[in-house]
C-alpha cells in the first residue's frame, strides 16, 4: 500500500511540473464581444475563402476574424499577449510572412511593438510573448459568423 501512495505522490509532482506555459493566455485584457458577421455581404464575402481575415470592432483593441488555411475559423483579441496594456500593442495579420505580429500600422509602414509573432493558430512562434492570443468563440451557421465571449 504504501508504494502504491509513493508512486501516486511521484506522478503527482511529474504532472505538476510540465511547463505549459505556451499554452498559456497570458492576462491578456478582453471586452465585450458579439458580433454577427454575414457572409453574404459584400464587404464579407472575401472570408469564405481559406487564408482570409477581418478586423472588426469590440472588445478592447477590436477583433480579427481569421479564416485559415486549413479551413478553421478564429477570433482574436487584437491585444499583445506580451506587454498588452502598451498603445503599440495590437495584432496585424502579415499576409506575406503568414503571421501575426504586433506592433504600429500605418498606410505606408509597420512598427514592431515588439519582437512576438503568431501562427494562426495564436500561439507564439518568436519574441517574448509566453502565451498565446486571447481568443473569443466563433461559431458558423450557414452563412452568419457569430463571434462572442
Amino acid at each position: 500500500m504504501t508504494k502504491l501512495f509513493v508512486l501516486i505522490a511521484i506522478f503527482l509532482v511529474f504532472v505538476s511540473s510540465c511547463d505549459d506555459s505556451r499554452n498559456a493566455t497570458e492576462n491578456i485584457p478582453k471586452g465585450l464581444v458579439n458580433l454577427v458577421i454575414d457572409l453574404n455581404l459584400s464587404s464579407n464575402m472575401h472570408l469564405v475563402n481559406p487564408g482570409t481575415h477581418l478586423y472588426a470592432e469590440g472588445g478592447v483593441k477590436g477583433v480579427l476574424i481569421l479564416h485559415d488555411y486549413d479551413d478553421n475559423w478564429y477570433a482574436y483579441e487584437r491585444t499583445c499577449a506580451f506587454e498588452p496594456t502598451k498603445n503599440c500593442s495590437k495584432i496585424w495579420v502579415d499576409s506575406i510572412n503568414l503571421q501575426l505580429v504586433c506592433g504600429d500600422k500605418t498606410s505606408t509602414k509597420f512598427t514592431p511593438c515588439c519582437e512576438s509573432k503568431y501562427m494562426f493558430s495564436g500561439f507564439p512562434t518568436q519574441g517574448p510573448a509566453a502565451g498565446r492570443l486571447a481568443q473569443y468563440y466563433i461559431t458558423r451557421n450557414g452563412s452568419l459568423l457569430q463571434i462572442y465571449n
